[in-house]
């Protein structure tokens, strides 16, 4: 009987031993295959442009091939599901908005995952507000003057909204401004530009990408930024508090994230090529560009970034009354 144990023993030792040696081949083999970058967002969107861009600064650091799947809807919650329940082995990394996707936690009734549980941040990339606009055609040139009409139009009066932080920001103005203006959730940013241009809605909150690039090509106007303080991507953008509404401010960080499950040594590489990718001038000015400031840290405070954000998001949803979906 001793020595059937000790056989028993012997077996299940080099078993063991063969499945760490395994894990640890498949590691230092990584990446051995296509590498798909998740965005939340349909191709040509903002976030799209942002995520292409990690894809092909990473595909030369990294040595692979590295595709974009899109996975529209829900404001990221599918995109976020996909990448969590699946296989933890690296190849399916998520870039989007960590703090948005924190704060899907507390907007919707019945949220399909819990984000800091199941979802790992590998790095956080980049910082940026969220713009309030108008159409091209609006008569309104600043904050006070939008806030005027809005009070005289009253229930009259909308704007649009396409995701997590512009529905809060959204929200904050509102409370903030004592507005009765009637919120229009939409798919994406691109889906308003008409609304605005013909004054079906009268503003909308969006993303700092969509929000430059637009402007840029006269699609709208930009009046303000929810960001406590001027970003410097944007320092001739006011606040807020600049247009005489106080107590708004809302920084969305961008990460890479992967399923929680994902091995250490692979999540170091890929935070690894992200930190390479961030040194170089070309991803700062393109960022910048896009009113982002780079924003490294490493994967310990990444992961109490996501944290902290599930926390703030909660607060700030109880601050702004939010009627969850």
């Amino acid at each position: 009987m001793l020595k059937n144990l000790q056989r028993a023993c012997i077996a299940g030792f080099m078993a063991a031993a063969a499945c760490a040696a395994s894990l640890a081949h498949a590691q230092e083999a990584y990446p051995r295959q296509v590498i798909n970058f998740i965005c939340a967002f349909p191709a040509g969107s903002g976030a799209d442009v942002l995520v292409r861009f990690w894809a092909n600064k990473l595909a030369p650091i990294a040595g692979a091939t590295i595709v974009v799947q899109n996975k529209p809807g829900a404001m990221a919650n599918i995109a976020a599901e996909f990448t969590a329940r699946s296989k933890p082995d690296g190849y399916n990394i998520l870039i989007h908005a960590g703090s948005s996707i924190a704060g899907n936690m507390h907007v919707f009734k019945n949220p399909p995952m819990d984000v800091v549980k199941e979802l790992k941040v590998v790095a956080t990339l980049s910082r940026h507000s969220y713009m309030l606009i108008v159409g091209k055609n609006s008569p309104h040139k600043s904050l006070q003057d939008l806030t005027a009409a809005l009070k005289t139009k009253g229930e009259k009066a909308s704007y649009g909204t396409s995701n997590t932080s512009s529905f809060i920001i959204g929200e904050l103005y509102k409370r903030n401004a004592g507005l009765k203006v009637v919120q229009v959730n939409y798919r994406t940013s691109a889906d308003f530009v008409n609304d605005l241009t013909s004054g079906a809605i009268d503003f909308a909150v969006v993303d700092s990408i969509a929000g430059i690039s637009l402007d840029k090509q006269g699609h709208w106007k930009m009046l303000a930024v929810g960001s406590g303080e001027r970003m410097a991507s944007t320092p001739d953008l006011p606040t807020f508090a600049d247009g005489g509404t106080p107590g708004i401010d809302v920084v969305t960080w961008w990460g890479a994230m992967a399923p929680a499950a994902t091995p250490q040594p692979i999540v170091e590489k890929i935070h690894a090529w992200f930190n390479e990718a961030m040194k170089s001038p070309e991803t700062v000015e393109f960022l910048k560009a896009q009113g982002n400031d780079v924003y490294p840290t490493s994967i310990a405070e990444g992961a109490g970034q996501l944290s902290r954000s599930e926390k703030q998001w909660k607060e700030l949803v109880e601050l702004a009354k939010v009627e969850k979906l």
